[in-house]
């Protein structure tokens, strides 16, 4: 019989936003696979005095939480800022068990999302290629698909993620071979898939501008200069509700980015036949960049997929 194996650690990075928060931890314990997992809340601390008071409720908050097979809070003494935290987080619980499921605090999850990041961490754990996991979709309902779940190569998400040891052993801080897309108009192009958006621009801005620090844009290249593979579910596991004017990256809109709505009793069992990313789904996927991302391309997309450090706490 084969032994079962133990569920991925998931870890939830917070900052000012209580009520986020709790939304968050809410929903993740409703998840079936709650109870097997270790949480750890990666709590910053506050860069300004206007802040304190929000992040003490966090943590007073999160030192009762119950639901999951452990609860740890790392409650940050100095403000780390995001790149920060999520490197040092992830690097640290990854390296302890081997994989890892990664939150913000704005993120609200179906009750079968650590179903699918679970089964997909065991499923890929041999192939080199597949570097990540996210429970989020950048297709919308309209989009069709009868395939429960496809492969991008768009890895930069932070609307939930998953990897491996190995894999996150591979991440590249220092990205000191970016300047290769000065000259090769061709692998620019790729990186920007196709064109879709300016992702170069996103990293010209990491490597130049000391207000940018994304951990994000250095995760992609990592794993575009690999050609790694992220498996994503067609119908999205996973929602924003940030967008209400409480968060640094996500400010205030009408209509949110990929607002296409969580799948709250959806569970996938289906994985792709082809570790690929498919001509089509390609396609779709750069139809879905442009469509949801207009008309201000160049806030939105970077808000969604390459969000900045704590503006202003970093």
């Amino acid at each position: 019989m084969e032994e079962k194996r133990q569920a991925a650690p998931v870890i939830l990075f917070t900052y000012n936003r209580p009520e986020h928060t709790k939304r968050t931890i809410e929903a993740l314990a409703a998840n079936e696979l709650a109870r097997e997992t270790d949480l750890y809340i990666y709590s910053d601390a506050a860069k300004k005095s206007e802040d304190e008071e929000k992040v003490r409720q966090i943590r007073e908050y999160a030192a009762g939480v119950t639901g999951f097979r452990s609860v740890e809070l790392r409650a940050r003494e100095t403000n780390y800022g995001l790149a920060k935290n999520i490197i040092e987080g992830v690097t640290e619980i990854v390296n302890r068990y081997g994989t890892v499921i990664v939150l913000e605090d704005d993120l609200v999850t179906n009750r079968y999302f650590l179903h699918f990041m679970n089964d997909g961490l065991s499923r890929y754990e041999n192939e080199q290629r597949v570097t990540g996991i996210t429970g989020f979709s950048h297709f919308d309902d309209e989009t069709d698909f009868p395939e429960e779940s496809y492969f991008n190569t768009l890895s930069g998400t932070s609307w939930s993620w998953a990897t491996w040891k190995d894999r996150w052993a591979c991440f590249d801080a220092v990205c000191a071979d970016w300047t290769d897309m000065i000259a090769d108009k061709a692998l620019r192009k790729a990186f920007n898939y196709d064109n879709t958006y300016d992702f170069y621009k996103i990293m010209k801005m990491q490597q130049t501008d000391e207000k940018t620090n994304s951990w994000a844009i250095r995760w992609y290249w990592t794993n575009f200069r690999k050609g790694g593979l992220i498996l994503s579910p067609t119908r999205s596991l996973v929602s924003n509700e940030g967008w209400d004017g409480t968060g640094v990256h996500c400010g205030n809109a009408k209509e949110p980015v990929f607002g296409h709505g969580l799948k709250t009793d959806h569970r996938l069992t289906q994985f792709p036949a082809e570790i690929c990313e498919r001509s089509d789904v390609h396609k779709a996927m750069k139809r879905a960049l442009i469509r949801e991302s207009q008309p201000n391309l160049l806030k939105r997309v970077y808000h969604v997929v390459f969000r900045r450090n704590y503006i202003g706490q970093a």
